[in-house]
């Protein structure tokens, strides 16, 4: 099968400062920061762009708005910044449609606001049982769901991959909660409830910053010196709207062959993946991503994870930076998915490793994060507690 995408790469990425906030700066000024960011990595320029997509909280979902900010004239905007605006614009890069597209996201909530700014009138109140607010409510009614179809294991799983993740975010200097681990599976589970079966350490920060990626022919990658990322396959489902519909998990199962049949085709297998970028809003759904996603059958996302294979040590280290848990969750932060495995293929992963700027690391989970030869990477971005999922699978030249 022909790949659709074989000519694009992603030739630069950028993470600003992430932190509980950055009040008074506006989201739109670190999307900014982040946006120049990228382009200094891939060495490019602003009049290099001809394609465009954002999400952010707080300037108008309209890109036509940063093509005045930006004197720009956009050949292909509006697609937003998930797996399928990736996927997108790389196929318009490889077909020779488009010269390089920005995928750009931040978040500032406003230093009076005590509350994420996502949680606003539209999903305030969800359809099928007025439950409030939308998400820990929502997530923990599919977690209990789950954990009354899987067993009781299945929470001791929740407080293992939790704590995995939030100690990939301990020793990253970038991630918001930098320096509070280690955890223990019993920390996660002992932790303050917040929506029944969540604890708080099994919920993703609420903190503010920006992420930008750059797309563009291949060539460029090579310009840079840098390890090309090329996407190899994608594919979403969408069954039915955010936050709005009861907590079934049938319509996860039902995507899951249709994942595994994608990966297929593109000549990939569960065993040619290196490491895993969920889009991990709270501990319950890297279960159902591990069954969603085909690294393991029906039920079974649970003994995955009681077997420490999302650990550093284990076959698909999870969420490396420390996920939307611990590294940062400034709306919806897919694209610092993307980054991280970004980062993982090209071996560009800080952490406390001495000689880590280098491109040396120990291997030490006490002290490293990096993935022993990751040449493939799954990322997700999974969105929402009811049916809408979206991967791509990334990998280095």
């Amino acid at each position: 099968m022909e790949n659709p995408y074989a000519n694009a790469r992603i030739v630069g990425v950028h993470t600003t400062k992430q932190a509980r906030s950055l009040a008074p700066r506006s989201s739109f000024s670190v999307a900014l920061e982040a946006l120049r960011g990228a382009l200094d990595d891939a060495g490019m320029s602003w009049d290099d762009l001809d394609g465009f997509g954002s999400f952010g909280t707080d300037w108008p979902r309209n890109d036509a708005e940063w093509a005045f900010q930006l004197d720009r004239q956009w050949k292909w905007s509006g697609r937003g910044v998930d797996a399928d605006a990736l996927m997108e614009a790389c196929a318009q890069v490889s077909r020779g449609r488009l010269n390089a597209v920005a995928l750009v996201t931040a978040g500032v909530r406003p230093a009076e606001r005590t509350v994420a700014p996502w949680v606003d009138h539209g999903s305030q109140w969800t359809a099928w049982a007025g439950s409030l607010p939308d998400q820990p409510v929502q997530f923990g009614l599919v977690a209990r769901r789950y954990l009354h179809t899987v067993g009781p294991k299945a929470l001791d799983a929740m407080g293992e991959v939790a704590a995995s993740t939030r100690n990939f975010g301990s020793i990253n200097p970038d991630a918001v909660f930098f320096g509070r681990g280690p955890y223990t599976a019993e920390d996660v589970l002992n932790s303050r409830p917040i929506a029944d079966p969540l604890t708080l350490l099994m919920c993703s920060v609420v903190s503010d910053g920006g992420a930008a990626i750059i797309i563009a022919h291949k060539d460029r990658a090579g310009a840079t010196g840098k390890r090309g990322v090329s996407l190899v396959c994608g594919d979403s489902l969408v069954h039915y709207g955010v936050y709005h519909q009861p907590p079934v998990l049938d319509g996860y199962y039902e995507m899951s062959q249709r994942y595994r049949d994608t990966m297929k085709r593109a000549g990939i297998t569960r065993d040619d993946i290196d490491c895993v970028e969920f889009y991990d809003h709270f501990a319950s759904h890297y279960l159902l991503q591990y069954e969603t996603f085909g690294f393991c059958g029906k039920g079974e996302g649970a003994d995955l994870a009681l077997a420490g294979e999302m650990r550093l040590t284990g076959r698909w280290p999870t969420c490396t930076d420390g996920g939307n848990l611990s590294f940062t969750h400034p709306g919806f932060p897919v694209v610092f998915r993307y980054i991280e495995a970004v980062r993982q293929l090209r071996g560009e992963v800080k952490d406390l490793c001495p000689e880590w700027e280098r491109g040396e690391h120990t291997y030490d989970p006490a002290i490293c994060r990096k993935v022993r030869g990751a040449d493939t990477a799954l990322v997700s971005s999974y969105g929402t507690p009811t049916v809408q999922g979206s991967f791509v699978v990334l990998a280095g030249d």
